[in-house]
């Protein structure tokens, strides 16, 4: 996969793509100038890097009250 191919897949720029090759942060292939992904090394790099986070309603419904947008209000009836 190119760089364009990935930062097209998880959402980030091509940039940052690059900026993680530069800093090793994620698994690529050189080949000669290019550089490229395997997809089964970029999907176990995604799942080795996903975070696990339990998040309680109490820590949400708080994070709400001081940032309530329109909809959420809506949705939680906030008001």
């Amino acid at each position: 996969m190119t760089a364009k191919q990935v930062s097209e897949l998880i959402e980030v720029k091509p940039s940052t793509v690059y900026q993680w090759v530069h800093l090793g942060l994620i698994p690529y292939v050189k080949l000669g100038k290019c550089v490229r992904f395997k997809k089964a090394e970029l999907f176990r790099w995604i799942d080795k890097n996903l975070r696990k986070e339990r998040i309680s309603f109490k820590s949400v419904e708080k994070t709400l009250g001081k940032y309530p947008s329109s909809k959420q209000k809506e949705f939680f009836e906030l008001e």
